[in-house]
């Protein structure tokens, strides 16, 4: 499906953020009042959900959003150059399921075989908890407002989770999902229900990442997709020395499930 193209809110939106949340009871009301956008479409399929983010089914179902990354500029270290410029972003749904699209350019391939880089390629979506209630800040939730942070990195599984290869001829595997939570910085916490699967493929200078989940599920910590939510994206660049509070984000988009 050819891809389309939407004006970015970018960093305006993390600064409006920080003024104010939506308050309405209908999360999509942002749209109007300017604190988020612009909105992924999710879209809906009857089979099962494609975890290879090189399965056709991407480049011919869901519409593909281009999001703009803007710098972290809200907290020390600030980041006012991320080398990730953009993102593009395709969700679609089933009966039972979610997946999440991510893509994005980058030249070099930042992973993390023996446990030993410190600066690995990373991404990140993020969720208020509380889907239906007024926004946590954009900065990482905040107390009494906290966020489910779905975060895949170029690392071995040292969590004990089994690692995703890119080469089914290569016996590596490098990649770790984290389901997490927060309510503001320095507050990074690991789930111990750990709902979130993942599958990340660098191929011809670009990196795809597939986020699934359940809809739903029994976890209080965990984001409820019962109906719109708003998202936020992260996105590491492990070649600029990006960690941490360095990386490009994307303030509140509205994830669109009708």
């Amino acid at each position: 499906m050819i891809q389309k193209r939407m004006k970015p809110f970018g960093l305006w939106t993390v600064l409006l953020a920080l003024l104010f949340s939506a308050c309405s009871s209908n999360v999509e009301d942002c749209l109007q009042d300017g604190s988020c956008g612009p909105a992924i479409q999710m879209a809906s399929h009857d089979g099962s959900l494609p975890v290879d983010p090189y399965d056709p089914f991407w480049d011919a179902g869901p519409v593909a959003v281009e999001v703009e990354l803007g710098p972290q500029m809200i907290t020390n270290p600030k980041w006012p150059n991320p080398s990730t410029k953009e993102v593009t972003v395709r969700a679609v749904k089933n009966s039972s399921g979610i997946a999440i699209m991510l893509e994005w350019s980058d030249p070099t391939r930042d992973s993390n075989f023996d446990h030993s880089a410190l600066y690995v390629d990373r991404a990140a979506v993020m969720f208020p908890v509380a889907a239906g209630e007024e926004a946590p800040l954009i900065t990482m939730g905040e107390s009494g407002k906290p966020v489910n942070i779905w975060q895949w990195k170029a690392v071995g599984g040292e969590r004990g989770q089994p690692g995703v290869r890119d080469n089914p001829n290569s016996g590596l595997t490098y990649q770790t999902i984290e389901d997490l939570n927060a309510e503001g910085y320095s507050t990074l916490t690991d789930q111990n229900q750990q709902d979130v699967k993942g599958f990340a493929v660098w191929k011809n200078n670009k990196w795809r990442l597939v986020f699934h989940r359940s809809l739903t599920n029994d976890n209080a910590n965990d984001v409820q997709f019962k109906q719109s939510v708003l998202m936020a994206i992260a996105v590491w660049n492990g070649s600029n020395k990006e960690l941490n509070g360095q990386k490009g984000i994307a303030g509140w988009l509205l994830l669109k499930l009708g």
